[in-house]
């Protein structure tokens, strides 16, 4: 009896905190002083990308405990872009992602639209205590604040970790493109794709950065003088007399395309690598470029991989435009750029953030007085006392040896540097942005360590995804104190503010659990974080790069893409006009998987259900038309192969992606409506195409020559829950793994899920996907499929990864000493 009056007690004490609080809320929320921060527009003369000024604005927004208005883009510049953000960027997605940090609104509250205002210059590279104390303070006159300038207005370093990782999370995580710009970004890089690996050439030789810059290196007189007249008559360049021989031996000036041509050529490219040109309109079009394209033939662009019509959306919109070649230029397997500036630097922190993807820097400066510099170089060519070949190749490589992009901590400023050069000399955050765009995640300590049991390790796991930004007006409000528990400031600031801000709490991917054991790491995710340190040094020490390039060299490589992109295609028209065996084909895929033992490692993907004797078994049971149609398709992918006759054991998986993408693409198309169009938007936006990577790399497996032994595989429409599990546990998978499968157990997927859910250990899965399939993106189904597929596929095989190629001419790399 006592016990109950407690509980009685405590639930009235627990009603009456509850309106208290909820009172303190309500005198809060009507009698807070709300002010608003709006900034001019900063003029963009060069790249139609100043891209962290919205991550800085973010950050700054979260110091000062402010609402953030969405940015206006300036559209006076000498872009003359009309591109609003919505325009260019997924804005929805940008307040969602950002919503336990920062509040964000779209348009500034009519309310306030004739509030106290002022407008203010933010300190260059400030720190947090210039914003909580001198900003923060003008909350107590001003409603509206408006930043005059938002670019580079945030210290690179000494910042608490937590605004660091906020910065971070802004630009690599809430920045995301619009859908269409997303989608034709993916079509250009798969494009781009089709001939192999490929250079993403940033080639700033354009009207408006010669004009901007002085530089007249390989110009006629005319075109000179042309270039003058335009920096003289735009009012807001402010240096009219420009020496361009000592620019140009400053490194202020972007190499021309004649000197690129002579840089890659140095390098060891040859002749026949693909080059993406990442640039608006050439200078002086063709007449500059001759030399570049004699060199590297095979130069495109947007326009020569799109059409007009597909292009006609982005046409006479640079910030779009040059969106697309954000995304080619991140995409691609080396990044040069001609010039070190926004669009260049944002790429390469981007490609730094993503695993350091190689981002080769032309030394353009080098040492002034020295003869070793690139444009020193150069000049002796013309001069006739240096001729290209080995030395010439020998010297460029040793400059740029250093200079690749490796994953190295950010670097501080140039000693004896003071005042504002000091923070102009330091390696800006969004260049490189480790080590504070890693998230940390301790490891239990193993048994075999020998190291002090006092010591903590850290596994350094990258985030997702990097989205991109432009010049832009930034607004202000200030933010209602969040009554949600906050975490604690960082104790790197040392005194306390005298306006209490709030801590960014920014979430870390998550590093699953292996399938078998869930307390375990993934090796692969361990090798993920370090993966970039691994890679290089397994590069360095391997002779192939040096030598002849046999099997993995770029033209077999473009030969096994070619025969993929074929039988894709075949298979696509097959199940296109044979929707109704897409549940067949699933399970043909897995039953031919499922014979595969642990203990013998034997079996497996090896397509051996072909034969007669093992197609006609009860668990195969209805699988004779997906048979048939892979057969079908198997004679019309031979008889135009040059590589040899596609195996079995490779098509009928490659069945299953194509019915797996027509399933997903369907999805799409009836979450729009039923609209075609709209639905093969939405599913190349935000669709799963990208994580097929490492399935489509085990291409080349063997066929088998004999039926695999019998009763290895369950009659999945008979089978019990617990009987599916025990087979997925035998090879290796656990409950998850049953659950996403669902669609291969069956002919009818919501059968099999109800039958799945009354299993305890399986039903959280199946509510997760479930739920997952009823969103936009369907992203964890998606990519959980995928990711199982992928590894079902490989279960004892060994991958030939010269299958399908034929001899060809040998491409000599030896040059490739990078």
């Amino acid at each position: 009896m006592q016990k109950k009056k407690l509980i009685i007690a405590l639930a009235a004490l627990r009603k009456l905190l509850t309106c208290a609080i909820c009172v303190i809320a309500l005198v809060a929320l009507f009698s807070v002083h709300v002010p608003i921060f709006p900034s001019s527009k900063v003029p963009n003369f060069s790249d139609p990308f100043k891209l962290p000024t919205i991550c800085d604005m973010v950050a700054v927004a979260r110091i000062i405990n402010a609402t953030l208005v969405i940015p206006e883009l300036d559209k006076r510049s000498f872009w003359k872009d009309s591109s609003n953000f919505s325009d260019v960027f997924d804005e929805d997605h940008f307040i969602n992602a950002l919503s336990n940090d920062v509040k964000i609104t779209k348009k500034l509250p009519k309310e306030l639209a004739t509030g106290t205002r002022a407008v203010k210059h933010f300190r260059s590279w400030s720190g947090m205590d210039y914003y909580q104390d001198e900003i923060a303070s003008m909350w107590e006159e001003y409603e509206v604040i408006r930043a005059a300038k938002s670019d580079s207005r945030l210290a690179n370093n000494n910042l608490p970790l937590d605004m660091q990782k906020l910065r971070c999370h802004a630009c690599y995580e809430a920045l995301r493109f619009a859908p269409q710009i997303e989608a034709m970004g993916k079509l250009l890089v798969d494009r781009m794709r089709s001939y192999g690996p490929y250079i993403a050439l940033h080639l700033r030789f354009e009207e408006d950065m010669l004009a901007f810059s002085g530089c007249t290196q390989d110009l006629s007189s005319g075109e000179a003088d042309e270039l003058r007249i335009i920096r003289e008559n735009t009012p807001y360049w402010k240096e009219k007399e420009i020496n361009p021989i000592e620019q140009r031996s400053k490194g202020y000036c972007p190499l021309t395309p004649k000197e690129v041509g002579i840089f890659l050529t140095a390098l060891g490219y040859p002749s026949n690598t693909p080059i993406y040109l990442a640039a608006g309109k050439i200078y002086g079009g063709e007449s500059h470029m001759a030399e570049l394209r004699s060199r590297f033939p095979i130069l495109m662009n947007k326009e020569t991989l799109a059409s007009v019509e597909e292009l006609e959306p982005f046409n006479d919109h640079a910030s779009q435009m040059a969106a697309l070649d954000y995304i080619v230029s991140v995409e691609s397997d080396v990044f040069i750029p001609s010039y070190s500036g926004n669009m260049a630097r944002a790429v390469e922190g981007h490609r730094r953030f993503l695993g350091h993807r190689k981002t080769i820097s032309p030394d353009r400066q080098g040492h002034v007085f020295s003869e070793k510099a690139l444009v020193r170089l150069i000049d002796k060519l013309e001069q006739g006392t240096l001729k290209e070949g080995k030395n010439l190749s020998n010297r460029v490589i040793e400059l740029h040896r250093r200079r690749q992009g490796s994953p190295r901590k950010r670097k501080g400023p140039i000693t004896g540097t003071k005042g504002t050069e000091r923070f102009r000399s330091e390696e800006p955050f969004y260049v490189n942005p480790l080590p504070d765009c890693l998230c940390k995640k301790e490891l239990p300590m193993l048994a075999t360590d020998l190291r002090s049991p006092h010591l903590k390790y850290t596994v350094d796991s990258f985030s997702n995804f990097l989205r991109h930004r432009k010049t832009m007006v930034v607004s202000f409000l200030s933010t209602v104190p969040n009554l949600l528990p906050i975490v604690p400031a960082s104790a790197s600031v040392t005194s306390a503010p005298r306006y209490p801000t709030l801590a960014a709490t920014v979430c870390c991917s998550k590093i699953e659990a292996d399938a078998d054991n869930e307390d375990r790491f993934k090796r692969r995710s361990i090798l993920t974080c370090f993966g970039a340190t691994v890679g290089l040094e397994l590069v360095r020490s391997s002779g192939t790069f040096g030598e002849m390039a046999e099997a993995a060299d770029l033209i077999q490589r473009r030969q096994r893409s070619d025969f993929q992109t074929s039988i894709k295609d075949t298979l696509y028209k097959a199940i296109k006009e044979n929707t109704d065996v897409i549940p067949s084909l699933l399970t043909l895929a897995l039953n031919d998987i499922m014979t595969y033992d642990k203990a013998s490692k034997s079996g497996g993907p090896n397509g051996s259900i072909r034969f007669s004797s093992e197609i006609s078994r009860p668990e195969n049971k209805g699988l004779v038309g997906a048979l048939n149609l892979v057969e079908e398709a198997k004679k019309e992918i031979d008889l135009n192969s040059k590589g040899g006759p596609v195996s079995y054991s490779d098509l009928i998986q490659y069945a299953a992606q194509s019915a797996i993408k027509q399933t997903f693409l369907a999805a799409a198309i009836r979450k729009c409506g039923g609209n075609v169009e709209k639905g093969s938007l939405l599913y190349t936006a935000y669709g799963s195409n990208g994580q097929w990577g490492l399935f489509e790399r085990n291409f080349g497996r063997t066929d088998t020559q004999e039926p695999d032994p019998e009763g290895r595989v369950p009659q999945w429409d008979k089978a019990s829950v617990q009987e599916m599990k025990d087979k997925f546990s035998a090879v290796g998978f656990g409950p998850r793994q049953v659950a996403v499968m669902s669609a291969f157990l069956g002919p009818d997927q919501i059968t099999t899920e109800t039958l799945l859910a009354t299993d305890p250990e399986v039903l959280p899965w199946v509510q997760k996907y479930q739920r997952s399939r009823e969103t936009v993106s369907e992203t964890d189904y998606e990519v959980d499929l995928i990711t199982t597929l992928t590894k079902l596929s490989g279960l004892g095989q060994q991958i030939n990864y010269e299958a399908y190629t034929y001899p060809v001419k040998k491409v000599d790399f030896s040059k490739l000493k990078l």
